[in-house]
């Protein structure tokens, strides 16, 4: 049998950044990435290479780019014989120690002495955000320990691998509702929830604020980016109680001057910010 080809797109970038490209490129259709330090890879199946489909991903660079001007999005392109993309990707994520207290471990990882007594995430990235790789989620999670209190009622807006909100069901919150609009999330988070036996505690919907539950949160968590803070912002809102704490992270710092008037303007004032190289992540009562 004759082996397939891909179009490979190698793109030269900081680390950081790397997370959020591919969550735009796998929307695109995309169906393998490889990261190195400073390198991502992105593979196409040669077949799906046509113009609709080079026009959608200037589209989507273009839109990428004018969010992080800093980036040159240039790419060198190749034609690669086949292999198993998703699973080099996957396997190439650690244990990563997000806080003091809590790891997150993929599958194929094992323990080490040092992890003794921490809480652990059993986490497998696939395809969707959220490995403690990246800044926003470790700030995230570092802001989750000190503010949620046990038997609070969670909402993981845009969970990605659900590493979040399965944190709050692990640290004691009564309930978590995850939601995330990605169909590549679905599995990924079932798989995780399961994992880490809190079936119980936590679900999933697949869709976006539409799906928010009725009853209002004692904590909103949302690692998302500054578009899409600014967009349902209201609608999140409305569905936290009064007093109740919303954790917005994937901001740059360069951005937090303009969004703090929004908040204020909703009645959500600040109460701790955190950053990490150029993201911040900052908990926000309402009053």
């Amino acid at each position: 049998m004759k082996s397939r080809q891909w179009h490979r797109l190698t793109f030269s970038m900081p680390a950081n950044y790397q997370d959020l490209l591919v969550g735009q490129l796998s929307l695109l259709g995309m169906e393998g990435f490889l990261q190195e330090d400073q390198t991502l890879h992105c593979f196409l199946p040669s077949a799906r290479w046509k113009k609709p489909f080079e026009h959608r991903l200037h589209a989507s660079l273009s839109r990428f780019g004018k969010e992080f001007p800093s980036l040159n999005l240039r790419y060198q392109q190749s034609i690669v014989k086949d292999q198993n993309w998703n699973r080099k990707w996957e396997q190439q994520a650690g244990i990563v120690e997000t806080t003091d207290h809590i790891c997150i471990k993929p599958s194929w990882a094992a323990l080490r002495k040092k992890d003794a007594g921490k809480l652990i995430l059993h986490i497998d990235p696939k395809m969707s955000f959220g490995t403690g790789h990246h800044e926003t989620t470790r700030l995230t999670l570092k802001l989750i320990e000190p503010y949620l209190q046990p038997e609070m009622r969670v909402i993981d807006f845009g969970c990605g691998t659900g590493v979040l909100g399965i944190a709050c069901a692990k640290l004691g919150a009564h309930s978590v509702s995850m939601i995330d609009n990605d169909p590549w999330t679905k599995p990924n988070v079932l798989e995780n929830i399961k994992r880490n036996h809190v079936k119980h505690t936590a679900t999933f919907t697949l869709g976006s604020a539409s799906k928010l539950p009725r009853r209002r949160a004692d904590l909103i968590v949302a690692n998302i980016d500054y578009r899409t803070i600014t967009r349902f912002l209201k609608t999140l809102k409305e569905h936290l109680r009064t007093a109740g704490i919303i954790i917005f992270s994937g901001i740059l710092v360069t951005d937090i001057e303009v969004l703090l008037p929004v908040f204020q303007a909703h009645g959500l004032a600040p109460l701790e910010v955190l950053t990490e190289n150029e993201w911040l992540a900052l908990a926000l009562v309402k009053t």
